[in-house]
């Protein structure tokens, strides 16, 4: 089951056409986590792409890894620990994700 998170706008920047550059930060809070971008929040209508995602803290024995993919505006983040099985504990999990949308 999913936990959804709240992913916080970071950085929109518009690029050539009707292509923006978006980061939002988001804590984790469970093994698979999603976060929904809205065009109100985020200023994209579609993602196109993951440009990457990185652990930004808490990372330690039990959470070491994360995996983003994407369906229309849902990202989900699936956490990992050291020995690839489900992250277990969230104490201070941060991450941050880029995304190219259309707007």
């Amino acid at each position: 089951m999913s936990n959804a998170i709240t992913g916080t706008l970071q950085l929109g920047t518009e690029l050539g056409g009707r292509y923006k550059l978006v980061v939002v930060t988001a804590t984790v809070a469970s093994a698979s986590d999603t976060i929904t971008l809205t065009a109100a929040t985020h200023g994209i209508t579609a993602i196109t792409s993951i440009v990457g995602a990185v652990i930004t803290g808490g990372i330690d024995d039990a959470f070491t890894m994360i995996q983003v993919t994407f369906s229309g505006l849902e990202l989900t983040v699936v956490s990992k620990g050291q020995d690839g099985l489900d992250a277990d504990d969230f104490t201070g999990t941060t991450i941050s994700i880029a995304v190219i949308g259309t707007m």
